[in-house]
């Protein structure tokens, strides 16, 4: 009885519980570290989060290393915590292709299993960061690619914090990440996906460079600017919607053509503008001018010559500038015996009435003479007859009894030139670059005188940069004579002409060189001082008036 007993409780015991040998045979392995497997391609999948959507350029040579050699790399895997297959972590879609590929066509079990490190899941948003962090160093992504990919993690992100995030908060936790991107980069990947994407799917699927969709950018940020310029009349004008629909519509149509040349693309989207968006005073030269050249600045705020000169530029005026301010700042041998510097005690009651403030220390600066001589001193000097004995006497004393006064070193500066008030960009003396400045400077001149509808580019080989288009004005009628040939001018024009600038032919040079035209500048000036004082005199003031005698 016992032993029946016995033997029914031992047969108990080695069959085990039986859920728990259920359970145990369904449970799969969790692992809290990194581990090496074997895998076969059934239980591996690619990776949905892969930011590359295209082949990759070098598959073929990538399945030829394999054939020959197996894979040369481990491939890392991980797996969600829900999944039952493993998916690539950090790249590996390309590999797997080729794997699978390999595998049908040869039944080699060295292509069917293959030793991988299994990786915890970390979650999506780091596999996807994996993923864009490897193609960056490979540099294998396209721009569009890539942009697809931030602008994925940029979801991810929002949706693990349950908050929307800037773009500078975005940048940040990309660096924190391992992946830093500038918030203009960032900036610039969202518009393409947002803004170009959906009228340029073909060129930019295809791999449309990161320069070109730069400046397809900067284009339509352009047309934009521009509306600025009709902000007092909105209603007569194109708002930035119709210009930027132009835009699109060119996208469109440069996408059909399978092709992109910016050129091309600049010189549609102005056949379009102008006839979808007419503009008084836009033709053709005067789109190519606002899109190429100026990109809108000049209309939200005019530029001064000053903000149109390079880096390199601003670096000669501030050298020139530090040269004149230590010229000022020249220290005058100090008289001892002047007691103009002295200041009043901290207890002199400068409220009261009687009180008189000593002179502090004469005001020098340079100051250049009207008529061509040399430069001097003037400022706050005491004048004659005004010296106290002390500022005549010498503090040593000697035997006069008279102060012997060191004469000041003047330091005469370097002659004004040209070249040093506007001294031109290291590599755009060239006629074509020169053309463009002087439009743009005419265009600054006529547009503080809203006069810049009178005036148009023109890029001939002969040609100043600009063309007149009406003869209204003063300023046009000036201009008139540098754009077309003398023998059409009148004889005063003519003059004007040949002393200031010279013609375009190879003996047709200037009357007055870069010095005398410093000179006839300063003259300018003078008579405009001149003539603005002799604007005030009266009309029944003549020269026979006892007052100008």
């Amino acid at each position: 009885m016992k032993t029946d007993l016995q033997h029914k409780l031992s047969q108990a015991l080695l069959k085990g519980n039986p859920v728990s040998s259920l359970s145990s045979e369904q449970k799969t392995p969790v692992f809290v570290s990194e581990i090496p497997m074997i895998l076969t391609l059934d239980q591996l999948r690619p990776n949905p989060d892969n930011p590359r959507r295209r082949r990759n350029p070098r598959y073929e040579d990538i399945k030829s290393s394999i054939r020959a050699r197996g894979l040369a790399s481990v491939p890392i895997v991980t797996k969600e915590p829900d999944s039952s297959v493993y998916i690539f972590s950090d790249g590996g879609n390309t590999r797997y292709q080729i794997l699978s590929e390999l595998w049908q066509e040869t039944q080699d079990e060295r292509f069917f299993r293959l030793h991988v490190l299994f990786k915890p899941w970390v979650g999506r948003l780091e596999c996807l960061i994996g993923h864009l962090t490897e193609n960056e160093v490979r540099g294998e992504l396209t721009f569009l690619e890539k942009a697809r990919g931030i602008c994925e993690a940029r979801t991810l992100y929002e949706d693990v914090l349950g908050k929307k995030l800037s773009l500078r908060a975005f940048a940040q936790r990309m660096t924190a990440d391992g992946l830093p991107v500038s918030i203009s980069h960032l900036s610039k990947m969202e518009d393409t996906v947002s803004v170009l994407l959906p009228y340029m799917p073909r060129l930019l699927e295809n791999g449309l460079g990161r320069h070109q969709i730069e400046a397809l950018l900067s284009l339509r940020s352009t047309l934009k600017k521009i509306t600025l310029l009709f902000s007092e009349h909105p209603s007569e004008h194109p708002d930035a919607e119709q210009l930027v629909g132009c835009f699109n519509d060119t996208c469109r149509y440069i996408d059909e053509q399978n092709y992109f040349v910016l050129e091309d693309f600049i010189d549609e989207l102005i056949g379009q503008l102008l006839r979808e968006c007419p503009l008084s005073g836009f033709d053709y030269d005067r789109w190519l001018f606002e899109l190429k050249v100026n990109k809108g600045k000049l209309l939200s705020q005019p530029e001064t010559s000053s903000e149109i000169n390079s880096s390199s530029e601003m670096d000669g005026d501030q050298e020139g500038k530090d040269a004149f301010s230590s010229l000022l700042t020249e220290t005058i041998p100090e008289n001892k015996g002047n007691k103009l510097s002295e200041k009043p005690s901290d207890n002199t009651d400068v409220s009261d009435p009687l009180f008189i403030p000593e002179p502090v220390n004469p005001i020098i600066e340079i100051q250049d003479d009207l008529y061509g001589g040399e430069p001097v001193f003037s400022g706050d000097i005491p004048v004659c007859g005004s010296h106290t004995e002390n500022d005549i006497l010498d503090e040593g004393g000697n035997e006069s009894g008279i102060s012997v006064v060191s004469p000041v070193d003047i330091i005469t500066p370097d002659p004004l030139s040209c070249a040093g008030i506007w001294p031109m960009v290291a590599g755009m003396e060239d006629i074509e670059h020169l053309q463009v400045q002087a439009y743009r400077t005419l265009f600054e001149l006529s547009r503080e005188l809203n006069l810049d509808s009178d005036f148009m580019a023109s890029l001939g080989v002969n040609s100043p940069g600009f063309m007149t288009t009406a003869e209204s004005s003063v300023l046009s009628l000036v201009m008139r004579i540098f754009t077309e040939e003398s023998a059409h001018s009148d004889t005063v024009s003519s003059a004007l002409k040949q002393l200031l600038t010279g013609g375009t032919q190879a003996d047709n040079i200037p009357v007055l060189d870069d010095a005398q035209f410093m000179l006839w500048m300063k003259l300018m000036y003078t008579l405009r001082c001149l003539f603005s004082l002799q604007r005030t005199i009266g009309p029944d003031i003549t020269d026979d008036d006892s007052e100008f005698e």
